[in-house]
C-alpha cells in the first residue's frame, strides 16, 4: 500500500515538472518569434515613416582639419555619398549627399555603409528632386536591439519574476504616458501625479512579487517613505522660498517649473525607496521563514545590517545617476574656464537637489519598511500568502 502511494506521487511529481517544462519551452519559442519578428519588422518599416528615408550604398571620404575656437586643431572628414531612397513617391530613386563629420560629433554623423537616414529634399517644377540634405540617423533598430537583448537577459536571470517585471514595466509606461496626455488636455498634473505614483508602487510590487504580506509592507513602506521625504523636502524648499534652486534647463515649459520639479522628485525618489522596501521587506520574510520562532530585537539586528549595506550603495547610485546626465555640460563649462564652483552652484543644484531628496528618502525607508515589515508578518506562517 505504502508503496503505490509513493509511487503515485512521484508520477504526480514527474507530471508536475513535464507541465513546467513545456510552459518554460512555449514562454521562450514565444519570445524566439517575438524577437524575430520585431528585427523583421524594424528592418522593413521605412512605408510607415512620413519623411523621406535612404539608405545609404556608397561613401567617398575627404580629411581635413578645422580650427576651433580655442586654437585647438579638430580632425573633420567629408563624405560624399551614394544613397537609394525607401518610401515615399521617389523610392528607389538614387540620390548623392554630402556628410561633414568632425572628430568630437557634436552636432554631426560619422555615417557608414548600409546606415538609413532621414532626408530633407527639395523638388523642381516637374517633381523631381533637385536638392537633398541629411536630417538625422535612423535609430529605431538599433533601440529594438538592445531591448531585445534586455528582455532576453532579464528572462534568462529572472525566470518567471523577469517576466512579471517587464509586464510591470509596461504597465508603468503606460500609466505614465495617460498621466502626460491628460496633462496636455488641462487637467491639474500634481494631482494626477501622485496618483499615477501611488499607482507605480502598487502595481510594481503587486506584479513582481505577488499578492501576499512581504508586498504589502513593501508598499506601504514605500509610500510612507517616500511621503515622509517629500514632506521633509517641501518643508526645506517652502522656507528658503526656493532660494538657490536655478530653472534654467525648463525655462522652455509652458507650466510652473516648481511644479515640475516636485514631481521629479516624487517619481525619483518613490523608484529608490521602492527598491529599499521590498529588499527589506524580503529579508524580514526570509528570516522569518528560516527561525519562525526568531525574536524581534534579532529581526531588527539583521535587517538593520541589511539595510546599512544597502543603503551606501544605492545612495551613490542615486548620485551618479542624476549627475552622469550632466556631465557633456560639466566638460563644455570647464573647456571654456568656468570654475567649478560655479558650475555646481548655478547649473547642477537640480542634480544634487534630486540625488539629497533621494538619499534622505533611502535612510528613512530603512527603519520605516523594517518595523512596518516585522508588524504584518510577525504572524506570518511559512509559505503564508
Amino acid at each position: 500500500m505504502a508503496r503505490y502511494f509513493i509511487k503515485k506521487i512521484l508520477n504526480l511529481k514527474n507530471n508536475q515538472t513535464n507541465k513546467y517544462d513545456k510552459r518554460k519551452l512555449l514562454l521562450w519559442a514565444g519570445v524566439l518569434i517575438l524577437v524575430l519578428f520585431s528585427l523583421l519588422f524594424v528592418s522593413n518599416n521605412e512605408e510607415l515613416y512620413n519623411k523621406p528615408i535612404a539608405k545609404i550604398i556608397s561613401i567617398e571620404e575627404q580629411e581635413s582639419t578645422k580650427k576651433t575656437d580655442d586654437g585647438k586643431i579638430e580632425p573633420m572628414k567629408e563624405q560624399k555619398i551614394q544613397a537609394i531612397i525607401m518610401n515615399g513617391i521617389h523610392k528607389g530613386e538614387s540620390v548623392e549627399l554630402n556628410n561633414l563629420t568632425s572628430f568630437s560629433q557634436v552636432n554631426d554623423l560619422d555615417l557608414k555603409i548600409n546606415d538609413e537616414v532621414f532626408l530633407g529634399i527639395q523638388e523642381n517644377d516637374n517633381q523631381e528632386i533637385s536638392y537633398a540634405k541629411i536630417l538625422e540617423l535612423k535609430r529605431d533598430k538599433y533601440i529594438v536591439y538592445i531591448m531585445n537583448i534586455f528582455i532576453i537577459l532579464i528572462l534568462l536571470v529572472g525566470g518567471a519574476k523577469g517576466f512579471r517585471s517587464l509586464a510591470s514595466v509596461f504597465v508603468n509606461i503606460v500609466i505614465l504616458f495617460s498621466v502626460i496626455e491628460l496633462s496636455t488636455k488641462g487637467y491639474y498634473l500634481i494631482e494626477f501625479s501622485i496618483i499615477a505614483s501611488i499607482l507605480f508602487i502598487i502595481f510594481s510590487i503587486m506584479i513582481v512579487s505577488g499578492r501576499n504580506k512581504k508586498s504589502i509592507s513593501a508598499i506601504v513602506g514605500t509610500l510612507a517613505g517616500t511621503f515622509v521625504s517629500m514632506l521633509i523636502a517641501g518643508i526645506v524648499i517652502k522656507i528658503n522660498n526656493w532660494s538657490g534652486v536655478h530653472f534654467e534647463e525648463m525655462d522652455f515649459l509652458t507650466q510652473p517649473p516648481e511644479t515640475i520639479f516636485f514631481i521629479e522628485l516624487t517619481i525619483g525618489t518613490l523608484g529608490a525607496i521602492m527598491d529599499i522596501a521590498i529588499s527589506i521587506s524580503s529579508a524580514v520574510k526570509e528570516l522569518y521563514d528560516r527561525n519562525p520562532s526568531i525574536s524581534k530585537k534579532s529581526i531588527i539586528k539583521s535587517t538593520r545590517e541589511i539595510g546599512q549595506d544597502i543603503m551606501g550603495t544605492m545612495a551613490n547610485t542615486l548620485v551618479f545617476a542624476y549627475l552622469s546626465g550632466s556631465i557633456p555640460t560639466i566638460l563644455l563649462f570647464l573647456r571654456d574656464g568656468v570654475p567649478i564652483t560655479y558650475i555646481i552652484s548655478l547649473n547642477l543644484t537640480l542634480e544634487y537637489m534630486r540625488a539629497i531628496v533621494g538619499s534622505i528618502g533611502i535612510v528613512l525607508s530603512i527603519p520605516i519598511t523594517m518595523y512596518t515589515s516585522i508588524l504584518i508578518l510577525k504572524n506570518h506562517n511559512t509559505g503564508d500568502v
